[in-house]
């Protein structure tokens, strides 16, 4: 009878040690990490960041290369913003993105491996820092002795940093754009983008980039264009900026063209954009100079469109002024 006690004490001194180390693993933190299930709450856990549910919308214009040109177009877009994601990295990261995939006229320009690693403001400064891969492009290192790059490259690098602050001053007023580079494995004094990067000569760390409104394709700037091209003789040039509508085949547009007076261009005046926003008229001053040297003054109101975001000119608005063609 006496035994029974002494057996209950032995069983219990087995198994003591086992309960407890059960209870201990579920309450010890560091043992596991779950939620503990309540009555009548969502067990479903949220990520530290807003989820894709958890958004808004903003309105902004991305700059992208138009062709191969040396200048900058402008897309309408409707972003999706994220709660906890400031609006000037949204911008950014649709930049990165490349133009929509129904606009076959816009290139991208950011690196396609470039990530965003912080976006702050300092006053009326915003400044973006990049991982290093933004300076991976497909410049080659011996560019300066390459007749192909010489003018390209230079180029190319101030229409990459011209895309990201005129899309970000299209709709932020900052005055300018700082770009910071993180090198991952390299012991860095500054973070500012080194001017060596310019291909221009200069060194040091950048300024701010500022907005530079001779490199977008304004409607004044998409006219000055055309007739400086036309002025030159330019007709290649000349044909890209012409509508879809209406456009004739290339030969019979040289054609028609180089039988044209040569023009002088005067002066081209800011213009007007219409109410729709579709369509401009800017007024250009010319001299027109036929071939038998009949010199001819002229104002006349040019019309452009806009096609796929690019403002563009009709055709029959051109040779309207050349009636005689």
């Amino acid at each position: 009878m006496k035994q029974k006690p002494r057996l209950a004490l032995l069983v219990l001194v087995l198994v003591l040690p086992l309960l407890l180390s059960g209870c201990f693993e579920q309450l010890n933190p560091l043992a596991k990490n779950e939620a503990t299930a309540a009555p009548g709450l969502s067990e479903e856990l949220y990520a530290a960041s807003a989820g894709d549910s958890n958004v808004s919308q903003i309105k902004a214009t991305l700059y992208f290369r138009y062709l191969d040109e040396p200048m900058l177009a402008g897309e309408s877009r409707v972003i999706t913003l994220r709660r906890d994601q400031r609006p000037e990295q949204a911008i950014i990261e649709a930049l990165l993105s490349g133009p929509s995939a129904g606009n076959a006229d816009l290139r991208r320009l950011i690196p396609a491996d470039a990530q965003i690693e912080g976006v702050s403001n300092n006053g009326q400064v915003l400044f973006i820092t990049f991982n290093e891969a933004f300076l991976n492009d497909d410049i080659p290192g011996d560019w300066a002795n390459n007749d192909a790059w010489t003018t390209e490259a230079p180029l190319l690098r101030e229409l990459v940093t011209q895309s990201i602050a005129a899309s970000v001053t299209e709709s932020y007023p900052y005055t300018g754009v700082q770009f910071l580079v993180h090198r991952e494995n390299e012991m860095q004094l500054s973070l500012r983008l080194d001017n060596s990067y310019f291909l221009d000569g200069s060194a040091g760390p950048s300024e701010p980039v500022i907005r530079d409104e001779a490199l977008l394709l304004t409607p004044q700037n998409t006219v000055k264009t055309i007739l400086n091209a036309w002025s030159q003789k330019d007709f290649e040039r000349m044909y890209k900026y012409l509508a879809y509508a209406g456009k004739p085949a290339y030969s019979a547009f040289v054609e028609a063209l180089d039988s044209a007076p040569a023009v002088e261009v005067l002066s081209v005046n800011g213009g007007s954009v219409y109410l729709d926003g579709q369509a401009a008229v800017v007024t250009v001053f010319l001299r027109m100079i036929a071939q038998g040297g009949e010199e001819k003054l002229l104002n006349y109101p040019l019309q452009l469109i806009r096609e796929n975001g690019v403002w563009k000119m009709e055709y029959t608005r051109l040779t309207a002024l050349v009636p005689e063609t």
